[in-house]
């Protein structure tokens, strides 16, 4: 790109926002248009961040502005329609996470970006996190010996399918830099107590009014373990708490001469420690984990690194970082675990077969079973 990076936002609410106070500060880059449904929601980020361009139709303004860069930050539901409309016009497209609503949609986008050789990059921003980016060059040069176990950890604080795929994916993300591409998922769901059913299928809204609209989701804790390349064992829990708490978000990388432990939230002092050797031992005896440095906070730092890669994908020609393909096995890695509590949680391959919903599918197989 010449001069700078002509982007257009859609999506104006509070996720959205975010995106525009950190792209105003990048001099790279250029607010071209805004786009929301809600003309109160397009008034106050238009006024906010000084955009005169504002659209209430998408592909207008994609054929008006003549975007390089499109942005989607509406919520999950909403990601699909525009990011393929851009992707087929050659728009390359940063979008929120996860992906998609079901991994149909995600495969329809994976495609659009593939045909029109457009970049689609899904903003998982732990991918290119300072400390993240230190840990995997400390694997690389063999630091904690071989990767046997990479652990997920969540901050909890919200339910269902708002803490499985809106943040689950985010710690899916981060355990594939580690541990590659899982072949399988086992996990299982349980909700008030007790192992989930299918009657306990609905919307996130419904869980959750005052959250995003993730899709169909049931239960409120979960856990799973995944087969990742070479023997690496995968776990991820969701424990259903309801305090937040950013200080537990990231992963911890178990090798077999050694521990690094990974916190991705911004809200925290420091991100990253080695433990030298591969088991913590009793309780309180951790006086030997020690922090490593890495550059730059993990909050906007790490969504700022994010658009200049994307960028320099773009103009090289190269995958950006989570790229959509990267994402929807990240997406599919917690729909698995759905995936493999209807089926009494044996392991199901990975990529799913089904590219339904796991909980559509349970939900119309159950319906039709019924019906007979």
């Amino acid at each position: 790109m010449a001069n700078s990076c002509r982007t257009v936002l859609v999506g104006c609410g509070g996720m959205g926002r975010q995106h525009l106070k950190i792209i105003q500060k990048m001099p790279d880059f250029e607010i071209a248009g805004i786009c929301d449904v809600f003309d109160e929601a397009l008034a106050v980020a238009g006024d906010t961040f000084g955009v005169s361009d504002r659209y209430a139709d998408f592909e207008c303004m994609y054929d008006e502005t003549r975007p390089d860069l499109v942005v989607v930050a509406t919520q999950t539901r909403g990601h699909h329609a525009p990011a393929v409309a851009a992707l087929q016009r050659g728009i390359s497209v940063l979008c929120e996470k996860p992906i998609a609503i079901d991994p149909g949609e995600a495969d329809e986008m994976v495609a659009a970006a593939a045909a029109s050789g457009a970049k689609l990059a899904v903003n998982q921003q732990s991918h290119v996190s300072s400390a993240v980016l230190t840990a995997r060059d400390m694997v690389r040069r063999g630091d904690i010996g071989q990767v046997v176990l990479v652990r997920g950890r969540n901050k909890s604080g919200r339910r269902s399918g708002n803490e499985f795929t809106e943040m689950g994916t985010h710690v899916a993300d981060m355990m594939m830099r580690f541990g590659g591409v899982p072949s399988w998922c086992s996990g299982n769901v349980w909700y008030q107590g007790r192992l989930a059913d299918v009657n306990d299928v609905m919307e996130a809204k419904e869980m959750s009014p005052r959250d995003r609209d993730s899709g169909l989701v049931a239960g409120d804790r979960a856990a799973a373990q995944y087969g990742f390349e070479d023997g690496v064992l995968g776990e991820i829990h969701f424990p259903g708490f309801q305090a937040s708490m950013s200080e537990n978000y990231g992963v911890d990388v178990v090798g077999t001469e050694g521990q690094l432990s990974v916190r991705a939230s911004g809200r925290v002092g420091h991100a990253l420690w080695h433990l030298p050797r591969p088991m913590e031992g009793l309780p309180g005896g951790h006086g030997d984990w020690a922090p490593v440095a890495s550059v730059g906070s993990e909050a906007a730092d790490s969504i700022a690194r994010m658009y200049r890669q994307v960028v320099e994908a773009i103009e090289s020609g190269t995958d950006p970082p989570s790229s959509g393909a990267d994402a929807r096995t990240a997406f599919e890695m917690i729909l698995g675990i759905y995936q493999s509590h209807r089926e009494g949680g044996r392991r199901v391959a990975l990529p799913l077969s089904d590219r339904r919903h796991p909980l559509e599918a349970w939900r119309d197989e159950t319906s039709d079973s019924v019906r007979k």
